[in-house]
């Protein structure tokens, strides 16, 4: 299985907190932890992170499955939380 998060530095930080120069290191934390907890959830998953901006920011590929919505509501809600938490800023 193969999700895909697309993110960009206005979606992640809409309010411009933080400068260009130190963007990186917050989208790195931010993306370690949604892998962490993605991993945990579904070990053999591949994930990939995407700067993109699109209408489905998570999608999952590759389940077997004919409709995967109810893993990307999964996905969604525990990026949700973990992007609530807020443990990735700087």
């Amino acid at each position: 299985m193969k999700i895909t998060i697309s993110h960009t530095q206005s979606s992640i930080d809409p309010s411009g907190t933080y400068s260009d120069e130190e963007f990186p290191a917050v989208r790195k934390a931010l993306e370690s932890e949604y892998e962490a907890a993605l991993l945990a959830v579904y070990p053999d998953a591949e994930i990939e992170f995407v700067d993109a901006d699109t209408t489905y920011s998570i999608r999952v590929t590759g389940t077997g499955l004919d409709d995967p919505r109810e893993i990307e509501e999964n996905v969604q809600n525990l990026c949700e939380r973990i992007f609530e938490t807020g443990n990735f800023w700087i």
